[in-house]
């Protein structure tokens, strides 16, 4: 088994029960594992048998755990006892073991390390056991003295001769068992295993077959005699040639093998998990069906006993209801996509890791997707069959042909769906590549453009079109079975009934509506070709899971692999940073760290950019290159002494309704200049402390005590005044590193700070946190930029937090996740900052000696949430082990022990957590003089206001709410969302390409249809109908996803009150404006311009196009209001589908006004309708009423006019189109208004719920 950093985040307790949990079943399964990680405790580093340290790609050591730190002192460098021993070793590889170098030795660079390691015993050990030509097993075995061991000849050959050698091996078992009892030991001894190392009362490993022969025969001999008389604890390195059975040789050539299972077993394996996974997701599955109910109920009344009526608009409807109920039943599998290509990445560590066959995968989708496809077809096939009237003639074979023909179209949904997963690099892909090919379904489908007005370079695209198959199946059977009276009884009523009048009246309209064709007579076809969608469609994503593996299925953004820069710009950094250093020396050692002195740089007179250096950086280095005076360019810092007393939080349970207390009865203060450091208490409990310390009380529970600042109560800007770096790195990953600096900063810190102040402080915070290198590279793009992702992210936090020159800077587990290199780089910048008066008050639920020693005090709680220490921590943790080793009872400490491991563990804090009921430690320590001491320090800090009294120059008063003016708040939030927008490639990109490849797809579609009949009037007027449908609905989803992206950072910046909320929503209104306008014009330039619609003149165009570009925001708007009032975005994706889905089919094109029932108050209330009515309006209208003997209006071939026409049967008039654009507008305001509120109001929206 092999693990790359498993629980990467996760706290130590975690990793040392996931590490425990391999270990033994490692041992019982006599299998190894070997585990990368990069944080553990010393407990969990204790568990492991061997270790491999690597140093830049190299091997330093590889050899017995117990060993490694022995290993490293016989070559210098040597452990302390306060400090674990992976830090040690860690430390040692990145090249920083100067501290633990011995006096008068020289620092060893890595390529000496590596020598070293390849001189060792320990490499020769590996090397003779890779090159055996035989194969053994090793095994490494914990034992008391109780083997009888003998030297024995084994013969070996080599080149020259042959040579007799000596071993020892095991020659009797003197205890019953035969085996080495407990989990230290990797395998049980048997007689005949050879010794090959060994290891007297922990020395280190002596390995007995290597070196030289002569070498070996000697220290045989010698560790013979020593083994005689040894006394204690052995360990033994044992090997045992591998003797196969026949049942051995049997699982070997299976495991061998390709894959375990054969393909059956395992296909129906995969069946089984897959059915677990929708039982797991059973509420999205109900929510599928209650879609599929909803819009079958909607479109059975909509189109209420429309069936078997003799009568041309009715039958033109029950046309549609076959067009509509085939896109319907196949969209309602769109919200699988997500779901799928959540699933990818865990399809390929299984296909990589030879689970099972690709083929079983999507063999097992197939068969778990029939129960859902056949349920939702049932019901709404069942809705609407009845509802609509259609017939039943036959014994209602049309309805079993109807839900054959629906099951088959969801089946073929499902997994047209399912192939885009496979294909689609990132989700913004899969969606855009979605509605493409949905929107080919849609326009060559037969029903939105007559067969007769297709170009001959498209037909091809509508004869292999399922849509269109399903919807002559389906118009077959109903007009077949369902009007079989003849057309000479209805020549006055249809009008198709006069070229046919001694032909069925079904058969008539369908040679009319172009839908009889040479296979009408195959009934079976249908039936074939969507079967034959669903193969391929599967096929193609057999393939594609096959051969193609995607690295990502995250919001993208743009990717770094190597940084390249100009060796004069890696220079002039160079010269930069070593400047900045002496600087900040110099500042220490005065006793005052000025943060924001410019440094000088090498020369005053050239500028030396690189070619990658963006304008921020040239200004920066041209504006501040003038001699400026630092004070002024200092933002002090408002000392602030935070002072609480006897706090205690009892949480009360959301499901039980039973109350926990978090901690309880809590005293502390944390001066200007301090570090104070909160540890201990059970899961959560020092979080929670935390947060109410800085403000953020958490919900659903009982807070009490007295916190001071200064001297008095918290005012409502305390929350300004500090800083809080959340555990959670949530930022928004299309700014640069600086700018999300600069946003915090000019947010945060108030008006009567200059630009040029903020800027400089900015800068030198980047230079302080290390971060100038990345400066200009966005958040997202150091995923995988550098190797060093978690201390970037940890450093950014910080960052963003120092940008508001807080008094107070509180850290949330600042630690967690990162290496030895990556924690003393933390610990350095957290150090520094008390210099200049900030404090710092951080969580630690596991700490290590090193890292607490950088604090000047701490508070420990025990498991119940009780303080049992409040106190200075001293050199190495000595002073809190000092009053904890003066506790009676208390275990007695030995001087290899590491302080902090010993304290926590004395507790029942350590790792793994033990309860001690036998010492009170919070009642030891309320009886102790350091209580004492530590409460009349509380009490002096409560009684002094010193600091409360001075006058702040840097922070807004009281009666203001925002450091920034409301204009600031809404100008730096709206560049933030422009930036959002413009920077993300694939929702912008893929919006404008997609307007532009949809619009050349109809204009194609649509290309100079004239009015020579009502087959081309339909088509031209259908065209609008469909560039309202496509534009509407994917404007509508794809905001839910983005806006899904952008919430984290959204909420951190809210609970850091960093502006009003309204403005967010209102940011994404006014950002997504610009966008529209370039997208719609480049739909509508293509689209009309080749189909001649709406371009007669230039006012036509520029009122067409101002019309469908505000539909489009009202559609976005509208998914932007949807999005904010569902909890979760699956919910809204659900919520927007059904919406539109009744909108459209309420229009008045589908189904006429005239005709619609129950649903004319959403006819009204439609989006759809009024921009449908709008731009056919000016698409179409003429005034026929100046027209006497010659007139320009088109005219049909019986002598009518185009617009009078349509304007009949659409009930238009020329008269409201003011109306209807006013009312589009007023449902823009509406949609925004409505998100405003349902952002601001709703709890799921509020940063405190999450």
């Amino acid at each position: 088994m092999v693990y790359d950093q498993p629980l990467t985040g996760s706290d130590l307790a975690m990793t040392y029960d996931l590490v425990n949990t391999i270990r033994a079943v490692c041992r019982i399964q006599q299998s190894s594992a070997v585990m990368a990680l990069n944080h553990l405790s010393q407990e969990a580093f204790d568990l492991f048998d061997r270790i491999i340290l690597l140093g830049e790609g190299h091997v330093l050591y590889q050899g017995p755990r117990q060993d490694a730190v022995t290993y490293f002192a016989k070559i210098g460098y040597m452990k302390p006892s306060h400090v674990e021993s992976w830090e040690f070793l860690q430390d040692i590889a990145a090249e920083n073991g100067m501290q633990y170098l011995l006096p008068r030795l020289t620092p060893r660079g890595l390529e000496e390390l590596v020598e070293c390691y390849y001189s060792s015993d320990h490499y020769l050990d590996i090397i003779r056991v890779i090159g055996k030509n035989k194969e053994f097993s090793t095994y490494w075995v914990e034992s008391e003295p109780g083997i009888g061991l003998s030297l024995k000849e084994s013969s070996t050959l080599n080149s020259i001769a042959e040579h007799q050698e000596m071993e020892i091996v095991v020659a009797k078992l003197l205890n019953k068992s035969g085996s080495a009892t407990g989990f230290e030991s990797t395998g049980n001894i048997q007689v005949g295993d050879v010794v090959t190392g060994i290891s007297i009362n922990e020395e280190p490993m002596q390995y007995l077959v290597t070196g030289p022969m002569f070498d070996q025969q000697q220290h045989l001999d010698q560790v013979f005699s020593n083994l005689l008389h040894a006394r204690g604890h052995i360990r033994l390195q044992l090997e045992r040639p591998d003797h196969k059975s026949n049942e051995d040789e049997l699982r070997w050539e299976k495991f061998k093998r390709p894959y375990v299972q054969p393909w059956w077993k395992s296909t129906r394996t995969l069946i089984q998990r897959q059915l677990r996974i929708l039982k797991q997701l059973q509420m999205l599955s109900i929510l599928r069906i209650i879609q599929a109910c909803i819009l079958g109920i909607f479109a059975g009344t909509l189109f209420y006993k429309f069936g078997g009526q003799y009568n041309l608009q009715h039958m033109n409807s029950v046309r549609a209801l076959g067009f509509v109920t085939s896109m319907s039943i196949l969209l309602i599998n769109m919200p699988q996509l997500p779901l799928y290509m959540l699933q990818r990445p865990t399809f390929y560590k299984h296909r990589d890791q030879r689970f099972f066959r690709t083929s079983s995968y999507v063999v097992a989708h197939c068969i778990s997707n029939l129960p859902q496809a056949f349920t939702e077809a049932f019901c709404y096939s069942v809705c609407v069959y009845f509802l609509a009237g259609l017939t039943l003639e036959n014994n209602g074979v049309a309805f079993i042909d109807y839900l054959v023909l629906m099951f088959l179209v969801a089946y073929f949904g499902s997994s047209f769906f399912f192939f885009l997963s496979a294909v689609a690099p990132i989700p913004e892909a899969a969606n855009a590549l979605a509605g493409l090919i949905v929107s080919i379904f849609l326009l060559f489908s037969g029903f939105v453009i007559f067969p007769s007005n297709i170009p001959q370079y498209w037909k091809w695209l509508m004869h292999i079109n399922p849509i269109r198959w399903a919807n002559m199946s389906f118009c077959d059977r109903q007009f077949s079975y369902g009007y079989k009276d003849f057309c000479n009884k209805y020549l006055n009523q249809l009008t198709f009934c006069k070229e046919n009048p001694e032909m069925a009246t079904g058969k008539a309209y369908l040679i009319y509506a172009e839908l009889l064709t040479a296979v009408s007579v195959k009934p079976w076809v249908p039936y074939i070709i969507l079967i034959g969608w669903t193969l391929l469609a599967l096929l193609m994503a057999l393939i594609f899971l096959n051969k193609v593996e995607f690295s990502q299925i995250s919001q993208s953004v743009p990717q770094i692999n190597q940084r390249k820069l100009s060796k004069n710009y890696l220079y002039d950094v160079e010269i930069y940073s070593s400047s900045t250093e002496s600087y900040m020396e110099a500042s220490i050692e005065s006793g005052r760290y000025k943060f924001l002195e410019s440094p000088k740089l090498a020369s005053s007179s050239t500028t030396v950019i690189s070619e990658d250096e963006n304008v921020s950086v040239r200004s920066w280095r041209e504006e501040f290159r003038v001699k400026i005076d630092p004070e002024q360019l200092t933002i002090p810092v408002t000392l602030m002494t935070l002072s609480f007393l006897d706090l205690s939080f009892v949480r009360c349970g959301k499901v039980t309704k039973e109350e926990a207390t978090e901690f309880e009865n809590v005293s502390g203060c944390a001066r200007p200049g301090i570090m104070l450091a909160l540890v201990g208490g059970a899961n959560g409990s020092v979080a929670t402390l935390l947060k109410c310390l800085s403000g953020r009380t958490p919900l659903g529970g009982s807070f009490t005590g007295d916190i001071q600042v200064n001297g008095t109560k918290p005012c409502a800007d305390f929350s300004r005044r500090v800083g809080y770096a959340e555990r959670l790195d949530a930022h928004q990953p299309y700014l640069t590193i600086r700018e999300s600096l600069e946003f915090s900063a000019n947010l945060r810190l108030t008006n009567s700070i200059s630009k040029a102040r903020r800027h400089m402080h900015v800068e030198l915070v980047l230079d302080q946190l290390g971060l100038q290198y990345y400066a200009n590279n966005l958040v997202g793009s150091l995923r995988d930029g550098t190797g060093k992702t978690f201390e970037v992210a940890k450093k950014l936090t910080i960052a963003v937090e120092l940008a508001a020159n807080p008094s107070i800077l509180f850290l949330e587990e600042p630690l967690s996740g990162l290496d030895s290199s990556g924690t003393s780089a933390i610990l350095s910048i957290l150090s520094k900052l008390p210099v200049c008066g900030q404090s710092v008050i951080a969580t630690f639920n596991y700490p290590n000696t090193r890292a607490l020693s950088h604090f000047h005090q701490v508070i420990i709680l025990t498991q119940e949430g009780r303080q049992a220490y409040f106190g200075p921590v001293g050199l190495n943790c000595h002073e809190i082990l000092g009053y904890f080793t003066a506790i009676p009872r208390v275990p007695h400490y030995l001087q290899t022990q590491n302080p902090i491991s010993f304290v926590m563990g004395v507790t029942g804090l350590g790792i793994p957590r033990k309860k001690l009921a036998v010492i009170d430690f919070a009642d030891e320590f309320q009886k102790s003089h350091l209580y004492e001491v530590a409460m009349k320090v509380i009490n002096a800090a409560m009684k002094n206001n010193k600091h409360g009294n001075e006058k702040d120059n840097n922070m807004r008063s009281i009666s203001y709410n925002y450091p920034a003016s409301f204009t600031s708040q809404i100008g730096l939030v709206l560049l933030r969302t422009q930036r959002f927008l413009w920077r993300n490639v694939n929702y912008t990109y893929s919006r404008f390409t997609g307007c532009v490849m949809i619009g050349l797809l109809m204009g194609s579609l649509y290309f100079k249809i004239k009015y020579e009949d009502t087959y081309e009037v339909t088509s031209r007027s259908l065209y609008i109908y469909m560039q309202t449908i496509l534009i509407g609905v994917i404007s509508a989803n794809n905001v839910i996803p983005q806006i899904g992206t952008d919430k984290l950072a959204y909420f951190r910046e809210m609970r850091s009150k960093m502006y009003l909320p309204i403005i967010y929503p209102v940011s994404w209104v006014i950002s997504e404006i610009p966008y529209f306008l370039i997208a719609t014009l480049a739909f509508v330039g293509i689209g009309n311009g080749m189909a001649g619609i709406a371009t007669q003149t230039a006012a036509d165009f520029l009122a067409y196009w101002s019309v469908l570009c505000l539909f489009t925001l009202c559609m976005t708007y509208f998914g932007m209001m949807i999005t904010f009032l569902a909890p979760s975005p699956i919910l809204a994706a659900f919520l927007v589908s059904i919406i539109t889905s009744l909108w459209i089919s309420t229009s008045g094109v589908v189904v006429l006004f005239s005709d619609i029932r129950f649903y004319k108050w959403m006819y009204w209330t439609n989006p759809f309708q009024y921009v449908m009515n709008v731009l056919t309006v000016i698409s179409f209208y003429c005034d026929t009423s100046k027209c006497k003997r010659q007139c320009q209006c088109p005219q049909l071939p019986d002598g009518s006019y185009v617009w009078e026409r349509i304007a009949h049967i659409r009930s238009l008039s020329a008269k409201m189109i003011s109306t209807d654009v006013v009312t589009l507008a007023g449902m823009n305001i509406m949609f925004a208004v409505l998100a405003f509120l349902f952002f601001t109001v709703l709890k799921h929206n509020s940063a405190h719920a999450h």
